[in-house]
């Protein structure tokens, strides 16, 4: 039976469907009718098969099975990293494998329905990823069948998940021409001379790209993936030299390349120097390393970790780097503020005991200068009291008629308006040191005051 929902040709066309469990939008158009139909009814039991896989995808027990993310968050797993995922796909379609099917594209789909709807029972991950795991689950599931039967090919050994006659017919094809034009061209494609620099070799055998880069950011302690050239270094080097010269002028030239703008970055102020070592090796690797076919050359499954069906792996990395820096120029920039703010903080703190240091010594101030008004006043109040006691003096000699005194014409009146005859007068009485080290406008107007009482 016809599945448009996600059966595929080929793990290239992923993004032109809706893979399992992912709702189409309502203005996408509806899935493509095979040869020979031409009305929707024919795509009924589709329906029926929709909703089975719903129903799975919505089950609460799926939650009791181990999870699935692309980080790894609290010891979830992920293709290519953990060999349990990759065991399970293998052991689920070689259980399943009732046919001389010589690739996934031979397999009927309702066989591929049933591989699916076992795999979506045993694992759980969140609906945002339905679209990378079935991508993920798919291109395992492809690689896995071709690798194994071509293997099994090589040796001539017939495996046990497939039946005699299956593997008779399996055999007769292989024998036919076309089968054989194609198996030498695929094997020249494999031994080809790119760029006359060899065919493309590794040191990193049975396991995935994907897996060694993750052992290599566990190794080191940090939360971030290593550089591209510190992986195609570790995968491509034997005892301390590279076995393929395309990878060695590649991280050669990268890693000069991005010496020299930290370099400049130093001498002026530009973005490369806020931007970290690790993002900016990855970006000018991914300048010099696209293949012919859209790929990078040297990093192997790495690069189908961010993978978006709908995009090119190129394009999918491209846009996971400049996420990337965009991230990083945003942490900078708070680690900026950050400083800002506590640098603000240790100001005001400092201003606020300045201004409590001075509140203090204008108490003190204060405090002193009401010791010494009060004795100025009760000094002065003492002299008042002493002047106002009468002592016997001479009659006053007779004075002509229109005779001014000579006393009273000498002493002065003091008045409001005589206010320098007031000061002597204040400091005869009490002396000239006290009456000085009294704050000046605050003895002027209680002198003024107590004299006009």
């Amino acid at each position: 039976m016809y599945q448009p929902f996600y059966c595929y040709q080929c793990v290239s066309n992923v993004g032109h469907a809706i893979p399992p469990g992912a709702v189409r939008s309502r203005s996408s158009s509806g899935p493509a009718m095979p040869p020979g139909v031409t009305s929707a009814a024919s795509s009924a039991p589709n329906n029926h098969t929709r909703m089975t896989l719903e129903a799975l995808m919505n089950a609460p027990s799926r939650e009791l099975q181990p999870h699935l993310h692309p980080r790894k968050l609290n010891g979830a797993l992920w293709f290519g990293i953990d060999p349990s995922v990759h065991k399970f796909i293998k052991t689920t379609w070689q259980a399943y494998y009732m046919g001389p099917w010589r690739s996934w594209k031979f397999v009927p789909d309702e066989r591929k329905d049933k591989w699916w709807h076992t795999f979506v029972q045993n694992y759980y991950w969140e609906a945002r990823f339905n679209d990378e795991v079935y991508y993920k689950w798919k291109a395992h599931t492809q690689t896995t069948i071709c690798g194994k039967i071509s293997k099994k090919k090589r040796e001539n050994q017939k495996p046990k998940y497939i039946s005699e006659a299956d593997w008779t017919t399996l055999l007769e094809y292989w024998s036919t021409e076309p089968a054989i034009k194609n198996s030498k061209d695929a094997a020249t494609y494999r031994t080809s001379n790119p760029d006359g620099k060899r065919m493309h070799k590794h040191c990193a055998g049975p396991q995935s790209f994907l897996k060694i880069e993750y052992d290599m950011m566990v190794e080191s302690g940090l939360d971030e993936p290593p550089p591209y050239t510190e992986l195609v270094r570790k995968t491509h080097t034997r005892d301390g030299s590279f076995i393929d010269s395309r990878a060695e002028t590649l991280v050669l030239e990268v890693e000069e390349v991005v010496a020299q703008m930290e370099t400049d970055s130093v001498s002026q102020t530009t973005s490369t120097a806020a931007t970290p070592s690790r993002l900016l090796l990855n970006q000018e690797f991914l300048k010099r390393s696209k293949t012919s076919r859209g790929r990078v050359y040297g990093i192997g499954s790495v690069q189908h970790k961010d993978f978006i069906p709908t995009e090119s792996v190129h394009a999918s990395l491209n846009r996971s780097i400049d996420t990337d820096m965009r991230m990083s120029s945003l942490e900078t920039n708070s680690e900026a503020v950050k400083t800002n703010v506590e640098t603000l903080k240790s100001d005001m703190t400092e201003l606020k005991g300045n201004v409590v240091a001075m509140k203090d010594e204008m108490k003190e101030e204060l405090v002193a200068t009401r010791a010494a008004l009060f004795a100025f006043l009760e000094k002065f109040a003492d002299s008042r009291t002493h002047a106002a006691v009468p002592t016997p003096s001479p009659p006053p000699a007779s004075v002509p008629p229109n005779t001014t005194n000579p006393a009273q014409s000498s002493t002065p009146t003091l008045t409001k308006d005589n206010q320098a005859q007031l000061d002597k007068w204040c400091a005869a009485y009490l002396g000239e040191q006290i009456f000085y080290s009294i704050y000046e406008p605050v003895k002027v107007e209680c002198s003024i005051s107590v004299l006009l009482v």
